[in-house]
């Protein structure tokens, strides 16, 4: 039951924090359409530099747990 749980932890908040920085981004970038240059904003930087922190959470996480 603990490796399971070691193993869901670190999936579940990966895909939380990719989540979460999907909602951020397009929550930036439909908020603001109307403005020029609206892609590349520190917002939307935000959400794909949290889109690729959840990405390699669960590997991370196992590296220091020594699985």
């Amino acid at each position: 039951m603990e490796k399971t749980g070691s193993f869901i932890l670190p999936n579940l908040t990966g895909v939380a924090l990719m989540v979460i920085g999907w909602y951020i981004s397009i929550l930036n970038v439909g908020l603001t359409r109307f403005e020029p240059n609206v892609l590349f904003t520190k917002w939307t930087l935000m959400g794909l530099g949290l889109i690729i922190i959840g990405a390699y959470f669960p590997r991370v996480w196992a590296r220091f747990r020594g699985n």
